[in-house]
């Protein structure tokens, strides 16, 4: 990070550097150009009197020097203030009144920047007669209202265009820094001399576009990124908000997420078509108006393209989803595993101890230590299946907020309630993910000193299914166990829910110093 800090610091230099050798160059070229000319009327017998009244009006400063340095020194600045306090900000999504004040700093600076060099540039060029013979020299102005417009809109295209590729570098700057071979290294040194020789290759022999941007490669190469700018955001929304609901294409959420999906291609394609326009109405190639049919056509070209990539995208992560599913799975099996004793060993003994202690008249420990039994059956036959009945897994739930209230006096300040709908179809879902909620309630929420109190809600309908739990919440030590080990519980049902129900749940989880409260919503469709 450090190294990228220097390289930022270093770079407004080598930029300066460029620009200023960019200005010199091109009025350099401009002094030879004009030298040139007039060397060529004389020598085609073009008198200078003739020459130098054609020349009436032209300085060489205000007209080519001051507009070139002004327009050059205004461009500085609006790079520097885009690149040095408006993108970071937008990164950080620090959205507030300073950022909108440098944005119009930098839109302010860019029209100041093309205004001086438009108003006060006098372009030269020989003058002929109907023969083709040179007969003497014309001064003219390029100065137009409209061209004021498209121009800024031109130079801060330039100045994004930058600073995409200057994100891309320190994207690709970062990652190699990050490795610790030695290889990588000289290839971090030869990537960063590249870019240095680049930019100033641009100072020493490029040539940045005045009036045929609108006519050149760089606006064919803005159109294309528009349209795959759109296209990427696009099908990434499609893949995340349309194709989790795909299978029923009537609940609200397709419905909304198709229509976003639209809006989205629509904006693109009419953003693409607006620069197609300016170019054909800047070279006179149609008159004012709208065509629709352009629009559809750029419309169609994001809108299938985007869909097609979203479900191929769908094909190729599914793979990767399910192998993901399947390690976490044995890994979490292979824990369980290694902190089990033998299972046999275990039900032998809650068999004898059911037994004792039905002979001993002990009704409650016997129920107690047979739902104890049916919860360890779940968690080693039903715990480790992708997916199991809605009904087992309130079974489970059932039986540990029984056993919970055995060491519980709900007459003592503490109050239980549990609110769960008997489904009348067969509803699967991934095992435990509804359990260590309630486990948690129980940990955090129950004090014998102070009024506790848990809500539990299950509820469904045929698309999702909601659960609820709310609880008081009680001051533990500052460096429990149980407490971390909680912690950790909820982290593994967040992981398990975004590889198992991606873009299908909803989990909201709110916390006070008195209660703590959850919601999961899951897609059940």
């Amino acid at each position: 990070m450090q190294t990228l800090q220097k390289f930022r610091r270093y770079e407004f230099f080598l930029i300066f550097i460029s620009i200023t050798i960019y200005v010199i160059r091109r009025l350099f070229q401009e002094a030879h150009s004009f030298d040139r000319m007039v060397t060529t009327a004389e020598l085609n017998g073009v008198p200078n009197k003739i020459i130098w009244q054609g020349l009436i009006g032209y300085n060489h400063f205000y007209n080519t020097i001051f507009p070139t340095i002004a327009g050059a020194i205004f461009l500085f600045g609006a790079w520097y203030v885009f690149h040095y306090l408006v993108y970071p900000r937008m990164k950080e999504k620090n959205i507030d009144s300073k950022l909108f004040a440098f944005i119009a700093v930098t839109i302010f600076s860019t029209f100041i920047c093309v205004f001086l060099f438009d108003y006060f540039k006098l372009h030269f060029r020989l003058r002929y007669d109907r023969q083709e013979h040179i007969i003497g020299v014309k001064i003219y102005s390029l100065f137009r209202k409209f061209y004021l417009v498209t121009d800024t809109i031109a130079v801060l295209i330039i100045i994004i265009f930058y600073e995409v590729f200057a994100q891309f570098y320190y994207f690709v700057h970062t990652k190699l820094k990050e490795e610790k071979e030695e290889s990588f290294e000289y290839l971090d040194y030869l990537f960063n001399s590249a870019i240095i020789l680049f930019i100033l290759f641009i100072g020493f022999a490029g040539n940045i576009p005045q009036k045929d941007y609108w006519y050149g490669s760089i606006r064919e190469l803005t159109m294309i990124t528009i349209c795959s700018l759109t296209i990427y955001y696009s099908q990434d929304y499609f893949y995340k908000k349309v194709l989790p609901y795909f299978s029923n294409i009537q609940s609200k959420e397709f419905v909304l997420g198709l229509t976003i999906f639209a809006i989205i291609n629509f904006i693109g394609s009419f953003i693409t078509y607006i620069f197609q326009y300016i170019y054909w109405v800047s070279y006179s190639f149609i008159n004012f108006g709208f065509h629709f049919e352009w629009v559809f056509i750029l419309f169609a070209f994001c809108f299938f393209p985007s869909i097609v990539i979203a479900f191929l995208r769908k094909v190729l992560t599914k793979e990767k989803v399910q192998l993901q599913t399947q390690i976490v799975s044995k890994v979490a099996e292979l824990s369980n595993l290694r902190s089990q004793i033998n299972p046999h060993f275990l039900f032998n003994a809650l068999n004898t101890l059911y037994s004792v202690s039905l002979k001993e008249n002990a009704e409650k420990t016997a129920d107690g230590i047979q739902k104890l039994g049916d919860m360890m059956r779940f968690m080693l036959n039903e715990n480790h299946q992708d997916r199991i009945p809605l009904s087992k897994e309130i079974e489970y739930l059932n039986n540990y907020i029984d056993i919970q209230r055995m060491r519980i006096d709900e007459n003592h300040h503490i109050e239980i309630k549990v609110n769960i709908q008997n489904s009348d179809r067969e509803i699967f879902i991934a095992p435990m993910l509804l359990n260590p909620f309630v486990e948690n309630a129980f940990k955090h929420g129950i004090s014998f000193r102070n009024p506790s109190w848990i809500y539990i809600t299950l509820t469904h309908d045929a698309q999702k299914l909601y659960f609820k739990v709310h609880n008081s919440l009680h001051p533990k030590q500052e460096h429990s166990p149980e407490q971390e080990n909680n912690g950790i519980g909820l982290e593994n049902v967040r992981k398990r829910l975004e590889l198992i129900y991606p873009n299908r749940y909803t989990l909201d989880i709110q916390s006070s110093d008195n209660d703590y409260f959850v919601s999961l919503i899951l897609g059940i469709y």
